[in-house]
């Protein structure tokens, strides 16, 4: 049986969640997200297209760990996301 619509509208009201529509039909409606993204696919070393889904896999957790670690935030006063994280930035 396809969900409908209204059956989903009818499950979020039941777990009083209110439906948001604040940028219907948008594609960037979570700036966090795009902003990430555009990061990602702004490296030098972004594949076009990555060769399987083990090069794909590789490429990731090296460009995250690159990110979390060794990144340098403009929104976070210049630190990484793990010196935030862990607190480390108190101290530096």
């Amino acid at each position: 049986m396809p969900m409908t619509a209204h059956c989903y509208l009818d499950v979020l009201s039941d777990l009083t969640i209110t439906a948001s529509h604040s940028r219907p039909r948008v594609s960037n409606d979570n700036p966090m997200s795009e902003a990430q993204f555009k990061t990602l696919k702004y490296q030098p070393d972004y594949p076009r297209r990555f060769k399987g889904y083990g090069h794909a896999l590789d490429w990731c957790r090296d460009y995250f760990r690159w990110y979390n670690e060794s990144h340098y935030h403009s929104n976070l006063a210049g630190y990484t996301p793990e010196q935030v994280f862990t607190g480390e930035w108190k101290t530096l």
